[in-house]
């Protein structure tokens, strides 16, 4: 447990503005406090995870092209491979998503030439299965992730899902094990993460409609069979955003096996306001709160009779936001696959920058999130056959992993100036070192043209310097030949511009 005394002292300044709706309408000294003993929660690094799915140019055209001169032998583009690097991803889930549906890991292993061609049912196209199970550990292994698996279970069977679990993690004298072998693997994948299905509450989708009760059933057969082949995976159920009595009944009937609820917070902005862009971010506090309570609910381990030959969940169940992100839905700005090819702008990059912040908030019940998706699909990576190049998206996807620290710091914030649509003007949030020796506050400046001077007062620590992102508009965004995203980096004096992401780094002194 960790505590941090302190009192933070930040000032505003106000000036006119012509976007009547981001202008500051109050401006009094905003007091930023963390109480004494508040107590601090770890943040896990599984919340800085990414997703890909055979969607589009997200795998093939993506992170992975055959024949291409940007790619190495394995197929991997390495100029997008580099580029992942950069986001220091922690987990990759795959294949899916709503692809899971009609996949079947068995057409994406042994030799390529082998692997049967079939329809992308879902999404449209075809799947050549080239880049399958094998591709896709080494990788994750190439860019330093865990790999997260999610079995189909609309159009497969629980005996197919175990089959995967052998052959990615089986050790013994066994066929599917074995066949690993047989294709240069000698050594098991070691897949600790697994998701049971993906939005099987969503009736448009191919595949089996769930109804909750019969998700519940299945899901169980999955989990005894997925278990006995190696009891020391972690597993995700199907939760539904839109639905939270589908929640209380999947977590009353799965929270013994359980380790993880998916959960997946896309902001469909209603309009193209920036206005409409926050609120659909900021909307998914109060469902976190419903969830919260629901969490409550549960104990915090679960018991299983010794029948079952595997334990039930060692640790309290959390969230798994697997699936978030960006998703402007009709814009005519889109490409690609039902326009999923999105040019995201330095809007998206402070909403994101606010998902963030969210997640820290409640990182006591968010135990993974994986961006959807890494590249070309809504994504934080664009590419085309000679180039590679980061969206505005990627600058606080990149810099927060880089910058934030161990723990969430509770704030308690007094006086912060509002916007005339109501809107607090500042969004801040606070990490500390596992050792207590550093901070770092980040600071999201919401408002369109007032900058805001901080001024902090932390006992026993010294503020070192800050960082700020902008960008010179809020419609900016990067393209292959030009990066609109500024960093200025100071000893942390003076103004922080509007529209702007910073960070403040402190040191014990």
């Amino acid at each position: 447990m960790h505590y941090l005394a302190c009192f933070f002292l930040v000032y505003f300044a106000v000036g006119p503005l012509p976007h009547a709706s981001f202008t500051c309408v109050r401006a009094q000294n905003t007091i930023v406090r963390v109480a004494e003993n508040a107590e601090t929660v770890a943040i896990n690094p599984l919340l800085y995870g990414q997703f890909i799915e055979h969607l589009g140019r997200c795998v093939d055209g993506g992170i992975y092209e055959e024949n291409s001169p940007l790619s190495n032998a394995q197929g991997f583009r390495t100029d997008v491979l580099e580029l992942v690097k950069g986001l220091d991803v922690p987990l990759l889930r795959f294949p899916g998503g709503t692809v899971t549906k009609i996949y079947h890991w068995e057409y994406g292993i042994g030799p390529k030439e082998e692997r049967p061609q079939r329809p992308n049912l879902i999404w449209g196209g075809n799947i050549n299965y080239h880049f399958g199970t094998a591709e896709f550990i080494a990788y994750c292994r190439a860019v330093g992730a865990e790999p997260f698996l999610v079995v189909n279970m609309a159009t497969g069977t629980p005996e197919e899902a175990s089959n995967w679990v052998e052959y990615c993690n089986g050790t013994g004298d066994t066929y599917y094990a074995n066949l690993r072998r047989s294709h240069g693997y000698p050594e098991p994948f070691n897949v600790r993460y697994w998701g049971i299905g993906n939005e099987e509450s969503a009736e448009a989708d191919a595949g089996r409609h769930y109804r909750v009760d019969d998700y519940n059933q299945s899901t169980w057969q999955f989990t005894k069979l997925m278990k006995l082949q190696d009891p020391t995976i972690k597993l995700t159920m199907v939760g539904d955003t839109r639905d939270p009595e589908w929640n209380r009944e999947v977590l009353e009937e799965l929270h013994p096996v359980a380790d993880y609820l998916a959960v997946h917070f896309y902001a469909v902005p209603s309009d193209t306001t920036y206005s409409a862009l926050l609120n659909s971010v900021y909307q998914y506090y109060d469902f976190l709160d419903t969830l919260r309570g629901q969490l409550a609910e549960l104990p915090e381990t679960g018991g299983l009779s010794r029948w079952y030959r595997f334990d039930g969940r060692p640790a309290p169940l959390q969230l798994a936001v697997d699936e978030w992100g960006i998703w402007n839905m009709d814009s005519p700005k889109g490409r690609g696959t039902y326009a999923l090819e999105y040019p995201y702008d330095w809007r998206h990059a402070l909403a994101t920058a606010a998902f963030l912040h969210m997640f820290y908030a409640n990182a006591d019940i968010i135990g993974l999130a994986t961006w959807a998706q890494t590249v070309n699909i809504l994504a934080p990576i664009m590419t085309s056959k000679q180039a590679a190049w980061k969206q505005t998206v990627y600058t606080p996807l990149a810099k927060y992993r880089e910058h934030m620290l161990d723990r969430h710091l509770p704030l308690a914030l007094e006086g912060v100036p509002t916007l005339t649509d109501g809107r607090p003007a500042l969004d801040i949030s606070a990490t500390i070192s596992e050792d207590g020796q550093r901070a770092v506050v980040a600071v999201i400046n919401l408002s369109l043209e007032d900058a805001h001077t901080p001024e902090f007062a932390l006992p026993g620590m010294r503020l070192e310097r800050r960082v700020v992102y902008s960008a010179s508009d809020l419609l900016a965004a990067n393209t292959a030949e030009r990066d609109v995203v500024q960093e200025t980096t100071d000893a942390g004096g003076g103004p922080q511009v509007a529209a702007s992401i910073g960070f403040y780094f402190f040191t014990r002194e």
